[in-house]
């Protein structure tokens, strides 16, 4: 057993995206400092404490109880370029939670309906805390804010108030999951609800977006491009792209984060088989000749549907960090022996052309050699997150800078699953009462490479 220590400084300029030879040079180095990162079950880390005692960090006040819901639910972790101690994060859709009726109806109802995605500035201070430095809200081009509320195609769930008054959809909208920035400069957002990626501009406005074919509606104002595969649009609800990362040769990566249910999440379940979007960046934005999209297979274990990714970070040219749920492990794949699935099925249906009865979902590793499906290689970087911490169960941004493996999760704005009707019900308040977690505010962990 081994306990991780403090590594070198060397990478600190990794944070610099510029595509560069030098900063080629340095991820290939990185690629191999990962692989050389010790597994073991006592690993040493520095814990920051997001500072969300200013009221401007209140989203709500709780009229029964005086609670307070506070800015969280922190996805994706991208370190602020050329700086070893800043770092981005992006909030998801908001506050909701399932209500419950007595008669057994569940309603998925958001607390703050006006609340949308926001790309927030961390710092990390000496004194243990992360203080937020900006917040910045994801727009429309006419200036309006993104919500988080649903879009309609594919389905997704029907909103509700906290007086289960139905809420508009919004064909704008971003379930955002993971962020990351482009050798342009650009950001970049992923988003659970379509699937889709969205590139937005330093100041939040969503410049495009990028979705799957036969999803548009017709009444999206963000400029909505129907360019990635089809089939993508049959994940399983509130399970889409979870992680984005670009790499310095300009391809930008999404990854799905359970296996589509392509023809039913029975299939998905029992076989593993999720999906990592590239999409080039060259051919995109500059015209580039190569394939605009490629799919590759990414692998976990067939269980009940428990493992989920989380999130994407590029080590390099084809090279990414993935932490995994449930398996408790952070990996680095590799796509560069990996086959594209994308000439292989289907666009939309996702049925193979060598035999339309079948999916990519539904082969069992029998049935992916038997089609010559090599799937991205993975290897452990680190076997157990929880020993960090055990918050980082649901770990959800991951990231490297200045020697370090820097890491969040997700703590759903300190909001439980399930929401209930008031004991003492309050007539001038809602009629659903959100519960709230302890004191389950967010926290970012450094630990040092070796």
């Amino acid at each position: 057993m081994k306990t991780l220590v403090s590594g070198s400084q060397e990478l600190a300029r990794l944070t610099k995206y510029a595509g560069t030879s030098k900063a080629l040079r340095r991820s290939v180095w990185l690629s191999a400092t990962l692989a050389a990162v010790c597994l073991s079950t006592v690993i040493q880390a520095a814990t920051f404490d997001v500072h969300l005692t200013p009221r401007k960090f209140t989203l709500y006040d709780d009229p029964y109880n005086g609670n307070q819901i506070k800015v969280g639910g922190f996805s994706g972790l991208y370190p602020a370029p050329g700086k070893h101690d800043t770092f981005y994060a992006i909030t998801d859709r908001g506050t909701t939670t399932d209500f419950v009726d007595a008669a057994k109806k569940t309603y998925k109802t958001w607390l703050v309906p006006g609340f949308g995605p926001n790309i927030i500035t961390l710092r990390l201070s000496p004194s243990g805390k992360a203080f937020i430095e900006t917040i910045t809200p994801l727009t429309r081009p006419d200036g309006a804010i993104i919500t988080g509320l649903p879009t309609t195609k594919p389905a997704t769930d029907v909103p509700y108030d906290v007086n289960l008054n139905v809420l508009p959809f919004d064909e704008d909208s971003l379930d955002a999951e993971g962020l990351t920035i482009d050798p342009w400069g650009n950001f970049w957002v992923c988003d659970e609800y379509k699937p889709s990626v969205a590139m937005v501009a330093p100041n939040g406005q969503v410049q495009m977006r990028l979705v799957p074919a036969g999803t548009l509606t017709g009444a999206e104002v963000v400029p909505t491009y129907a360019v990635l595969p089809g089939v993508l649009a049959k994940r399983r609800n509130n399970r889409g792209f979870e992680g984005i990362a670009a790499s310095a040769d300009g391809m930008l990566y999404a990854i799905v984060q359970r296996p589509l249910n392509n023809p039913n999440r029975t299939a998905a379940d029992a076989n593993g088989n999720a999906r990592l979007v590239a999409i080039n960046l060259n051919s995109l934005l500059n015209a580039g000749s190569e394939p605009l999209v490629r799919q590759y297979l990414y692998q976990m274990p067939p269980t009940n549907g428990s493992v989920t990714v989380s999130d994407l970070f590029s080590t390099g040219p084809g090279r990414l960090l993935v932490p995994e749920r449930f398996t408790d492990k952070l990996f680095e794949v590799n796509v560069a022996l990996a086959t594209d699935l994308t000439p292989l099925e289907d666009p939309v249906t996702g049925k193979l052309i060598s035999d339309p009865t079948k999916t990519i979902e539904q082969l069992n590793p029998a049935g992916l050699a038997a089609n010559s499906i090599v799937p991205v290689t993975k290897t452990v970087v680190i076997d157990s997150l929880t020993a960090i911490d055990p918050l980082l169960e649901k770990v959800e941004g991951v990231c490297v800078v200045g020697g370090n493996i820097v890491l969040t999760y997700d703590n759903d704005f300190n909001v439980g699953e399930t929401a209930s009707t008031p004991a003492n019900p309050n007539p001038d308040g809602p009629l659903v009462q959100l519960e709230l977690i302890g004191a389950n505010y967010p926290k970012i962990f450094v630990v040092p490479l070796p």
